[in-house]
């Protein structure tokens, strides 16, 4: 191969996965791509950290525009500042195999940010990472992220809590019927931090941003109950009762409603915040019931409960709903306000718009370990909106 065809790699369902490393398989094919043709490890390796760290943006008007203001965007930047990590030529060809492409309208990319507001984005605009505080039963309290993987956090009960080599928090009875399942453990997540927890029937629990689930050290014989705010993404271990071999139900409450599962994979969004409770559901069958009206509906995968005034179910991209599992922003047609909340989460950055721009429509996806900055060319290239950062508080202008 003498030149790459990047026009093809950006179609290529396989590359994209080896470049976020989402299927072993298509890594281990592309690396021995990469061994066969070793002239062209530089030319991917700029291509992969394109594609990681710029993101791309699918927007709603045509092609044409899109890759017109792209044009007068690199132009008038580029004047100013290098291009950080791909150089210009490059970039330029990647830009035009995606217009070629058609499936992608436009691929945001990332500059060297001015030496003015270099330090800003590095303070306040970094992306979150995996810290949370943990409550005992007694009250004390316990910050996970000054405790080293593999080292045991406490042990309460007869119950040993480590932090994993994975960095998960996990629950290991060792003394068994001597917990009392009245004594409860808190894990709290603040604004910029997420967190994994093991629970203790083996069921997953993983917090996003600003989250808290308070769960006992031993579940009940006939139920096992948890109780959560944020936004929580559940993989629900299955666990029988005894001889008679019926499931013991998992249930999970939230302010306004109650789940009921079996065993299942599920993601609960109920921020106060938001204007929905919403219930996502992935695999298995879930039970939604409002606690305010009593009204039930049992959800199917790919369906997902909107909770307001009343409970309605529709369908839904589920991927798209737990896209923060995965390390990922997705945005379809979201509304600037919903997406400055999520924002303002994992950031931890307070923002501000006006209610006339609110409703305004975007398309994309980023990665979340990427800094705020990306996120705030991915809204100004659009041409829609611009926006400011005045210490911990993003403003959006007209």
């Amino acid at each position: 191969m003498d030149e790459l065809n990047l026009q093809a790699l950006l179609q290529d369902e396989s590359f994209i996965n080896y470049c976020k490393r989402t299927d072993k398989e298509d890594i281990e094919k592309w690396e021995k791509w990469l061994q066969k043709y070793p002239e062209h490890q530089q030319s991917i390796g700029e291509l992969k950290a394109t594609i990681l760290a710029l993101g791309y943006y699918s927007g709603e008007e045509s092609m044409q525009a899109n890759y017109f203001r792209l044009q007068q965007q690199i132009k008038k930047r580029s004047d100013q500042h290098r291009f950080k990590k791909i150089g210009k030529m490059v970039w330029f060809k990647i830009a035009a195999a995606l217009f070629a492409v058609g499936a992608i309208s436009l691929f945001l990319f990332r500059q060297q940010a001015p030496k003015e507001t270099k330090a800003i984005v590095q303070q306040v605009g970094s992306p979150g990472k995996d810290a949370a505080v943990l409550t005992l039963k007694d009250g004390s309290v316990i910050s996970l992220a000054d405790i080293r993987r593999g080292s045991v956090v406490a042990l309460q009960g007869g119950v040993e809590i480590q932090k994993n080599k994975d960095g998960e928090l996990v629950y290991r009875a060792v003394e068994q019927d001597a917990v009392a399942t009245a004594a409860v453990n808190k894990i709290t997540t603040n604004r910029g931090n997420q967190y994994q927890v093991i629970l203790p029937d083996g069921s997953k629990a993983f917090l996003n941003a600003n989250s808290t689930l308070t769960y006992p050290l031993k579940f009940a014989q006939n139920a096992r109950t948890v109780r959560m705010t944020g936004e929580i993404y559940f993989e629900v271990a299955k666990m029988d009762r005894g001889t008679d071999g019926k499931r013991i139900p998992f249930y999970v409450e939230t302010a306004e409603q109650k789940i009921e599962v079996l065993g299942t994979h599920f993601n609960v969004n109920a921020y106060p915040d938001e204007p929905y409770t919403t219930t996502t559901l992935l695999e298995g069958s879930v039970r939604v019931t409002s606690l305010k009206r009593n009204e039930s509906v049992l959800l199917k995968p790919g369906q997902r409960s909107l909770l307001s005034e009343r409970l309605r179910i529709d369908n839904t991209d589920s991927s798209q709903d737990v896209s923060w599992t995965q390390g990922d922003f997705v945005f379809k047609g979201e509304e600037l306000s919903s997406l400055l909340r999520k924002i303002s989460r994992w950031y931890n950055v307070d923002v501000e718009c006006p209610q006339r721009l609110e409703k305004l429509r975007f398309d994309g996806m980023v990665s979340r370990s990427q800094p705020l900055s990306t996120i705030i060319d991915m809204l100004e290239i659009t041409g829609k909106v611009k926006l400011k950062l005045n210490g911990r508080r993003l403003i959006v202008i007209d």
